[in-house]
């Protein structure tokens, strides 16, 4: 039984059919028999129109779609003159697409039919539903998101923006000026003149909920024109009230630190001077059986100001590391300084520079020589001969030079080479050999780079640094 149904139309109806921009599907009410299809349908869907017609329009639906409740649906919106549906239909290869219809009832050939406009909504519909995702996430974000104006009233926040200001409900905050969420006038004009100036600001302000609590927040705010002129503000406000105090107290105990690194500094040592002074003039004066006394206090007092000498260093590595003040540096004028300082501190060791230094520059600051000299001195302080002998190289690997300080020592236990720089128990406490490599380690780790312990061939400990070329 054949089911095609032969439309008798005109030439006028056949040119204007045709010349439509959009997909027209001509089918029958009653039995959803396709009757009729343009070719911008055809090129649609991808069928050609021999096929199109006598199919049922159910089958050009997408799988998990019920045809015979679809076309029902379309037909009641046909009488209802003009409203649209959205059907997922499939291709002839197979891929689905969405459509927007609007039907409307017509008499063609003396018999009723649905003739229906068919327009290709599939990227729309994506955009429409990328959107929908993103105001779902604006919506549950843990952060205060909000729309303003540029006369300062609201326009739209979302369910954290509502909380985080004590409002009643989302009507509350937004019929509340923006200035009176800044518990300083004159941080609300500057932030708003910052505004007039750049597309984009951050600050943090202390603000005011409409409860009269105050808070830190980080607020962040984009200015745009909207398409209807006028002038929009979005903005973001996370609190970091809890943050901003933290920072307070780790202030505070930078400003006790740097006032126990003065009296370290300048008391301690000042004393422990006068006491080696007066040492030296014990010299003269004592006899044979007081020399061994007298040495051990002169070693003692070199050791507290060497100490005060690393306190020193450390607490200036502390500040760095709160500062963050990384600059390119000159790791080959840094070296040969420290060499030459090491060599001249100790007159019967050998130190000693293999090849070249490359000419490059390295992600540090001024504290990189603390790192080398403390290598240098633990070569030479922890050595079990009389004349030892350390040697200094560099070379350039893939955007990182590795530095790398050789003895002839005793060597370090593999099983103690971690805890040498006092890892996991950092501090005068740890297990370390002493401040020295656990500032080595402080100040390397705070560059981004790495220190590490190899073995010496035939003897001896290999101190590897590795820094990030600026």
């Amino acid at each position: 039984m054949n089911n095609r149904a032969t439309v008798d139309a005109g030439p006028g109806y056949r040119a204007l059919f045709e010349h439509v921009s959009d997909g027209l599907l001509v089918f029958d009410p009653e039995t959803g028999t396709v009757r009729d299809a343009n070719d911008r349908f055809a090129s649609m869907s991808g069928f050609d129109h021999g096929t199109l017609v006598g199919r049922h329009v159910g089958n050009l639906l997408s799988d998990g779609w019920q045809p015979d409740a679809a076309m029902r649906e379309l037909v009641a919106t046909a009488r209802d003159d003009g409203a649209t549906v959205e059907w997922r239909l499939r291709r002839r290869d197979g891929e689905p697409f969405w459509v927007e219809l609007s039907a409307s009832l017509a008499e063609l050939g003396d018999e009723e039919c649905v003739l229906t406009t068919v327009r290709d909504v599939t990227e729309r519909k994506r955009r429409r539903d990328e959107l929908g995702r993103f105001e779902e996430l604006v919506e549950h974000v843990p952060t205060g998101i909000f729309r303003a104006k540029r006369d300062g009233t609201f326009v739209e926040a979302n369910p954290t923006m509502v909380d985080l200001f004590d409002a009643d409900a989302k009507v509350d905050l937004l019929s509340t000026p923006v200035e009176e969420i800044y518990d300083d006038a004159d941080d609300f004009r500057a932030f708003f003149d910052a505004l007039a100036e750049r597309d984009m600001v951050t600050e943090k302000i202390r603000l005011r909920t409409l409860t009269g609590d105050t808070f830190w927040g980080l607020i962040t705010v984009c200015r745009f024109e909207g398409t209807d002129g006028e002038t929009y503000l979005d903005g973001a406000i996370k609190d970091v009230t809890e943050t901003r105090e933290y920072q307070q107290v780790l202030e505070e105990q930078n400003e006790r630190l740097e006032l126990l690194n003065r009296i370290v500094r300048h008391d301690i040592r000042n004393d422990m001077q006068l006491v080696q002074g007066m040492t030296d003039l014990l010299d003269d004066l004592s006899d044979d059986a007081e020399q061994p006394h007298l040495e051990t206090i002169k070693t003692r007092v070199e050791h507290v100001v060497e100490l005060t000498d690393l306190m020193d260093e450390l607490m200036d590595a502390l500040v760095s590391e709160a500062d963050d003040d990384l600059e390119p540096t000159n790791l080959s004028f840094v070296l040969d300084r420290e060499v030459r300082e090491a060599s001249s501190s100790y007159p019967d060791a050998t130190i000693r520079t293999r090849g070249n230094v490359p000419l490059v520059e390295v992600t540090a600051n001024d504290m990189l020589r603390s790192v080398f000299r403390n290598l240098l001195n633990n070569a030479i302080q922890h050595h079990d001969r009389d004349e030892p002998t350390v040697e200094v190289s560099a070379e350039v690997e893939d955007g990182w030079v590795l530095v790398q300080v050789a003895d002839d020592g005793p060597g370090i236990d593999p099983g103690r080479r971690e805890t040498v720089f006092g890892k996991g128990k950092k501090g005068i406490d740890s297990e370390g050999t002493g401040l020295g490599l656990y500032l080595v380690y402080t100040l390397v780790d705070h560059y981004g780079g790495a220190v590490w312990i190899n073995d010496n061939e035939p003897r001896g400990s290999v101190f590897n640094v590795r820094l990030r070329l600026a």
